[in-house]
C-alpha cells in the first residue's frame, strides 16, 4: 500500500518487530501468575522487548500511541506481578515504559495512565520501597524510576488533560510524596546518574507540570533539600553536574514564585480567586527564610570549574532582576557574588550584565556604594587575618565594584579618601607582617658596598622589580593592592585619592610613609600613562593633567630629600624609600623627556650613591633608573651621560672631600662613576684624587675610612689601567723593560774555552816583555807630556761621553697618556705608607692595587724603575706577613715586578732568594702536614741555597694530593704563588745558574706541566734535561763504553 506513506509503512514494520516480543512476555507473564511460573522467561522476554524498543526509538515517528498502547499491555501484566518479579524484570519494564512515553504517547497520553505511572515510579524510586518482594532497591532500578519520572512530567505537560489532574487538590499529596521521594534521590543517590536524573525530573515537574501556586507550595521544602546540596561541604563533594542541574532548578523556582511580574499578577488573582498561595505575607516570610539559604549558595563562587560559577552568575541574575522587589533582602548578597564573579578573567559576560544591571536598576548603585563602604571598613581587618587568598579576593571585589560605580558617574570623593585611608592601612599590616626578620640583613658595610659588578644585561633594563616585596606571600597581595590603586587612578578624575596620599608624606614617617608614597607613586604612574595615550588624539588643556604634575613634583622634591639624607650611624637607611625615590626620578624623567637634563645637576648624584648600596635589588634600580634618564634626556649610553655631565659631579664630589668629610657617601659617588663611565673619566679626576690624598694624609688612622679610600682609588687604577694608551700587553707577550732585557746563560764551549786560554798566553807573553824592558825608549819629560796629552784626550772623551748622556736623559720620552698615568703613579707611589697597616684587609687590597697597576706603569720605564725601587723593601717585608693570602699576594707582585723590570730585578732577586726558600720550605712542609703522610726534611745544601727539596717520592706524592684537597687553603694559596713567581724570576732574570738550579729542584714536582718546562727551556734547557731524568719523565741515555784494548784520545789545543 504505497499511498500510505513510509510512516505507515514503518509502524508496520515496527509491529511486525515487537508482536512476537508481546506475545512472548504475555505468555512468560501469563505463566509466571500461575504455579510454574519462571522469573527468568519474564525477565529474557523483557530483556528482548527493551532491545526492540531501542533499536525502533533511533527511527523517528517508528512509534505512535497505538503501538505504545500494545506493548504497554503485557509490561503491565509484569507489574502487576511485581511481588513476583525480579529487580532485573522492574528496571527493563521501567525502560521500556520510558521509550513508550517518549516516543509513543509524546502528547497524548492519558491522564490516568500517566498519575498511575507517577505513582509506580515513585514506589520504585524509594529507597526501601513497599509492596514489593524485595527490601531496598537498588541504583539502577532507582536510576530506571527517576528517568521514567522526567519523561512522564515531559508529557504530561503538553496535555492538557494531565495537567488538570496533576494540579487537582485531590492529587496534591500524591504529587507532594513525589517531589519528596525525587528530593531523597538528589541528596542521597547512591551515583551521579541517580542524582542528575532526579534533578532532571524535579526540574520537569517545575517547568512543565506544576502551576505558580503549586511551586510555592513545594518551594520551601525543595529549597530546604536543595541548600543541603548546594551548601559547600568537606564531607561529600558533589558533581558539577548536579550542582549546575540545582542551581537552574533554583532559579527557575524563584522566577516562577517570586519573580516581580508573578507576584503583580498574583495580587491582581487574589481578587478573583480565593485561597491563593502567594499573599504578600508569604513572599515577606519566604524572602526571610530564604536569605540564609541563598547565601550558603553563594559559596559556591569559590568552586573551581567555571560551568559551576556561570550558572551561580545567572542566579544571582535572576535575583536582581526578576526578585529586585521581592528579594530585597537578598540583593547585596547576590550583588556581592555577582561582583565576586566577575573578577574573574574568563568572566566577562557576567561583568558586562553586571554593567547592564546596574544601567537599567539606579537602586542598585546605592546597594554598589554601601557595599564597597563597608568593605573598605572591614579591609584592615581582614588584612590582620591568615588567609591570603580571602585577602586577595576582597581586594579584587573591592576594585571591581569602585570601577563599575566610577563608570556610573556617581560621585566617588567620599570612597575616594576612604580608599586612600584604608589601602594605606592595609599596606602598613603587610609590610609589618615581614619586615622585621628582614631589618638585620638589610645593612652592611660601605667598604662592602663598592663591591659592584655592572652587566651589559643590567645596563639595558628599563622594568623595575616590586619595591616593597620581601617574601613570598606579600606578592599577590601587593599585586592586588596595586592593580586597585591603578583602578582608583584611570578611571575616576577625582584628584582626592591621590591628594590625601600626597599630602600625607611629610606628616607620618615608617610604614605609613612608604604605604602613602608608593600608592601615590602608583596612582600617579597608571594617570600620567592613561594621559599620554589620550593626549595624541586630544590636544585640549586638561585639568586633570596639572594636578598630576603638581603631585608628581611634590613626589620627585620628596625624593630627592630621601636619596641625598645621611641616615644615622646607628640606623640604617630605609630602602624601600630610596628605591621609591629611585622609581619617582625615573617617572620625572619619562615625564620630562630631554627637558630632564636640566635636572640633572640635582637627580643624578643621588642615583650613583645608592648605586653603591650594599643591596643588590636597589643596585639594580639604581642601575634601572640610569638606563631611563639615560633614554628620557636622548643620551646614547649612561657612560656618555656621566661624561657629559662629570663636571659638576665631580664638583659635588670634591666638595665633600675638600671639606673633609668623612662620610662614605663621596668615595662611592665617585666609584660608580668610574664604574659606569671607565677610562674616559680618569682625565677629570686629577683634583678629586689630590682631595683623597689629602684625607688619607690626615685620617690615615682611622682604618675603616682608609680602606673605604683605597678601595674607590683602586678602582680608579683598575679602570685606569684599561685604557689604551696604557695597554701593557701587546700580542700577548708583556713589554719587558727594553735596557734591562735579560740575558741568557749559556754554558761554556770548547771552542770559547780555547779562545780564553789563547788570550791568556797573548797576556802573558806581554807582561814578560815588560819586565825585559831595561831602560826608557824615550825621555821622561816627553814621555810625560805624551802621558798628559793622553789622559786629556781620554778625558776629553769621558766628557763627550757624559755631554751625550746627559743630552739624551734631557730629551727623555714622556710616559703615554701623561695624565692617566701621572694619575695611576701616584696611586700606587702612595701604598707603600700604608701597607704596615692593621688591618689584613686594607694589605691585600693594596697589594691587589699594585698588581693591577704594574703593567700600565711599567710602559714608561724612567717612571716604573725607581716606583720598584721605593715600593720593593714594603712589598718584601710583607712575605713574613702573619696573613697567609697576604704572604700570597706579596709573593705573586715579586713575580709581575720580575716579569716586567727584567734584568732590573737581578742583585734584588739573589738577596731575597733566602727568604723566598725558606717560605717555600714552610709551604711544603704545612702541605704534607695537612695530608698527614710523613714530615718533609730538608737536603743537604751544596750551596748557599736553603731550598727543601721534595727527593723522597712518598713527599712528592703527598704534595700533589694536598694540592687537590681544600682542607689547606692558606698552604695551596702560597704553593701557586710561589710556582708562578718562581717561573717569571727564571724567564725574566738571568740569576746565577746554582738559583736557577734551586729554583728547579723546588718545582720538581710540578715539572711535567708545560709552563714550567717552558720556562727552564729558555733558561738552562741542560739541567731541565738532567732534572726530567732524575724525575723519570723521560727515558735515561745510553752511555757510550771503550772496546777492549782501546783507550781514550784526548784532542790537542792549539797553544
Amino acid at each position: 500500500m504505497p499511498l500510505l506513506g513510509p510512516t505507515m509503512e514503518g509502524r508496520n514494520q515496527a509491529f511486525q518487530l515487537l508482536k512476537p516480543r508481546c506475545v512472548t512476555l504475555s505468555q512468560a507473564a501469563l505463566a509466571l501468575s500461575g504455579p510454574c511460573g519462571d522469573v527468568q522467561s519474564v525477565a529474557n522476554a523483557l530483556e528482548e522487548l527493551s532491545i526492540a524498543l531501542t533499536k525502533l526509538s533511533t527511527q523517528p515517528d517508528s512509534l505512535d500511541s497505538k503501538l505504545a498502547d500494545y506493548v504497554f499491555f503485557p509490561i503491565s501484566q509484569v507489574l502487576k506481578l511485581s511481588q513476583k518479579a525480579s529487580l532485573r524484570c522492574l528496571e527493563t519494564s521501567l525502560q521500556c515504559i520510558a521509550i513508550l512515553i517518549s516516543q509513543g504517547w509524546r502528547q497524548s497520553i492519558e491522564p490516568q495512565l500517566a498519575a498511575q505511572i507517577v505513582i509506580l515510579c515513585t514506589l520504585m524510586a524509594e529507597k526501601n520501597p513497599k509492596g514489593f518482594q524485595f527490601d531496598e532497591t537498588t541504583d539502577s532500578l532507582q536510576t530506571a524510576a527517576l528517568g521514567c519520572l522526567r519523561r512522564v512530567f515531559t508529557v504530561a505537560g503538553r496535555s492538557p488533560g494531565c495537567l488538570k489532574l496533576f494540579r487537582s487538590e485531590a492529587n496534591f499529596p500524591q504529587l507532594g510524596q513525589t517531589v519528596t521521594i525525587v528530593l531523597d534521590g538528589i541528596e542521597d543517590g547512591a551515583s551521579v546518574e541517580t542524582q542528575v536524573d532526579a534533578v532532571d525530573a524535579l526540574r520537569a515537574l517545575v517547568d512543565g507540570v506544576a502551576d505558580t501556586d503549586l511551586c510555592a507550595s513545594f518551594l520551601p521544602g525543595i529549597i530546604s533539600k536543595l541548600t543541603k546540596v548546594l551548601a559547600p561541604s568537606t564531607k561529600q563533594r558533589r558533581n558539577h553536574r548536579v550542582l549546575i542541574g540545582c542551581l537552574q532548578l533554583v532559579a527557575l523556582l524563584l522566577q516562577r514564585t517570586l519573580g516581580d511580574s508573578m507576584t503583580m499578577k498574583a495580587g491582581q488573582a487574589r481578587h478573583e480567586r480565593t485561597g491563593a498561595v502567594r499573599s504578600e505575607q508569604w513572599c515577606k516570610t519566604a524572602a526571610s527564610q530564604l536569605k540564609p539559604a541563598l547565601t550558603a549558595m553563594m559559596h559556591l563562587q569559590n568552586h573551581e570549574r567555571d560551568d559551576v560559577k556561570k550558572v551561580l552568575a545567572s542566579l544571582c541574575s535572576v535575583i536582581l532582576e526578576s526578585c529586585e522587589t521581592t528579594l530585597s533582602t537578598c540583593t547585596s548578597v547576590a550583588l556581592e557574588t555577582l561582583l565576586s564573579l566577575s573578577t574573574a578573567s574568563s568572566e566577562h559576560d557576567t561583568y558586562r550584565k553586571l554593567q547592564y544591571l546596574l544601567a537599567v536598576k539606579p537602586a542598585l548603585q546605592g546597594i554598589l556604594e554601601t557595599t564597597l563602604y563597608d568593605w573598605l571598613q572591614s579591609l584592615p581587618t581582614l588584612m590582620q587575618s591568615v588567609d591570603e587568598e580571602a585577602k586577595v579576593h576582597k581586594l579584587a571585589q573591592a576594585a571591581s565594584a569602585y570601577k563599575l560605580l566610577a563608570q556610573g558617574k556617581g560621585d566617588t570623593s567620599t570612597i575616594d579618601r576612604m580608599l586612600a585611608s584604608s589601602l594605606a592601612d592595609s599596606v602598613v599590616i603587610t609590610l609589618r607582617e615581614g619586615g622585621l626578620q628582614k631589618a638585620a640583613s638589610r645593612f652592611a658595610s660601605p667598604v662592602r658596598s663598592l663591591d659592584l659588578v655592572v652587566s651589559d644585561n643590567s645596563l639595558g633594563s628599563v622594568q623595575f622589580r616590586s619595591a616593597l616585596v620581601q617574601y613570598r606571600n606579600q606578592e599577590s597581595l601587593l599585586s592586588s593592592i596595586e592593580d586597585f590603586a591603578r583602578v582608583v587612578s584611570t578611571t575616576t578624575p577625582s584628584p582626592f585619592f591621590t591628594t590625601d596620599l600626597v599630602h600625607s608624606l611629610r606628616n607620618t614617617n615608617g610604614e605609613q610613609q612608604i604605604a602613602a608614597f608608593w600608592l601615590s607613586l602608583t596612582a600617579l604612574q597608571s594617570a600620567l600613562s592613561k594621559n599620554d595615550d589620550v593626549s595624541d588624539f586630544i590636544s585640549a588643556t586638561n585639568e586633570g593633567r596639572a594636578e598630576q604634575m603638581e603631585h608628581l613634583d611634590e613626589l620627585y622634591a620628596f625624593s630627592l630629600s630621601v636619596l641625598s639624607a645621611f641616615p644615622e650611624e646607628d640606623e640604617p637607611p630605609d630602602l624601600r624609600l630610596q628605591a621609591l625615590g629611585l622609581r619617582t626620578l625615573a617617572l620625572r624623567a619619562q615625564t620630562a623627556g630631554p627637558d630632564f637634563r636640566y635636572e640633572l645637576i640635582d637627580a643624578l648624584y643621588p642615583v650613583l650613591h645608592t648605586l653603591a648600596t650594599p643591596n643588590s635589588e636597589l643596585q639594580q634600580d639604581s642601575i634601572t633608573t640610569l638606563n631611563i634618564i639615560q633614554q628620557a634626556c636622548g643620551y646614547s649610553s649612561v657612560k656618555d651621560l656621566i661624561v657629559d655631565n662629570v663636571d659638576y659631579l665631580t664638583n659635588a664630589v670634591a666638595l665633600k672631600l675638600n671639606a673633609f668629610d668623612v662620610s662614605p657617601q663621596a668615595p662611592q659617588v665617585l666609584l660608580m662613576m668610574v664604574r659606569l663611565a671607565g677610562p674616559s673619566l680618569l682625565p677629570y679626576l686629577e683634583d678629586t684624587v689630590e682631595s683623597i690624598f689629602a684625607i688619607l694624609e690626615s685620617y690615615h688612622g682611622y682604618g675603616l675610612l682608609v680602606e673605604l679610600l683605597f678601595r674607590v682609588l683602586s678602582v680608579v687604577a683598575e679602570e685606569g689601567a684599561k685604557s689604551p694608551q696604557l695597554m701593557a700587553i701587546e700580542h700577548g707577550r708583556p713589554d719587558v723593560l727594553s735596557s734591562f732585557s735579560r740575558g741568557l746563560w749559556e754554558p761554556t764551549t770548547v771552542q770559547q774555552l780555547a779562545g780564553v786560554l789563547h788570550e791568556r798566553a797573548i797576556e802573558g807573553q806581554r807582561s814578560r816583555e815588560g819586565v825585559r824592558e831595561a831602560h826608557p825608549q824615550r825621555p821622561w819629560k816627553l814621555a810625560n807630556k805624551d802621558d798628559a796629552r793622553s789622559r786629556t784626550d781620554s778625558m776629553d772623551d769621558e766628557e763627550g761621553f757624559n755631554d751625550q748622556d746627559k743630552q739624551i736623559s734631557d730629551e727623555d720620552v714622556p710616559p703615554p697618556a701623561p695624565r692617566t698615568y701621572n694619575l695611576l703613579f701616584k696611586i700606587t707611589e702612595l701604598t707603600q705608607h700604608f701597607l704596615p697597616s692593621a688591618s689584613p684587609s686594607l694589605r691585600v687590597s693594596l697589594l691587589s692595587l699594585i698588581r693591577t697597576t704594574v703593567p700600565a706603569i711599567a710602559r714608561h720605564e724612567n717612571s716604573f724603575l725607581p716606583l720598584v725601587n721605593t715600593l720593593w723593601p714594603e712589598i718584601t717585608s710583607r712575605l713574613e706577613d702573619a696573613e697567609p693570602h697576604v704572604q700570597a699576594m706579596a709573593v705573586d707582585i715579586v713575580g709581575v715586578l720580575c716579569e716586567y723590570a727584567g734584568d732590573f730585578m737581578h742583585s734584588r732577586v739573589v738577596a731575597l732568594w733566602p727568604n723566598l726558600a725558606a717560605l717555600w720550605e714552610k709551604t711544603v712542609r704545612q702541605l704534607v702536614a695537612s695530608v698527614g703522610i710523613v714530615k718533609a726534611s730538608p737536603v743537604q745544601q751544596t750551596g748557599p741555597s736553603t731550598a727543601l727539596v721534595p727527593t723522597d717520592p712518598t713527599i712528592k706524592r703527598a704534595i700533589t694530593r694536598s694540592l687537590g684537597d681544600h682542607t689547606n687553603t692558606s698552604a695551596r694559596l702560597l704553593w701557586k704563588a710561589m710556582s708562578g713567581t718562581l717561573q717569571k724570576i727564571v724567564r725574566q732574570v738571568a740569576i746565577p745558574p746554582e738559583l736557577c738550579d734551586d729554583a728547579l729542584e723546588m718545582l720538581t714536582t710540578v715539572l711535567e706541566h708545560e709552563e714550567v718546562q717552558g720556562a727552564f727551556e729558555e733558561a738552562n734547557p741542560d739541567a731541565l734535561w738532567l732534572a726530567k731524568v732524575k724525575a723519570d719523565l723521560m727515558g735515561r741515555p745510553i752511555v757510550p763504553s771503550v772496546p777492549k784494548g782501546m783507550d781514550w784520545r784526548f784532542a790537542t789545543l792549539p797553544s
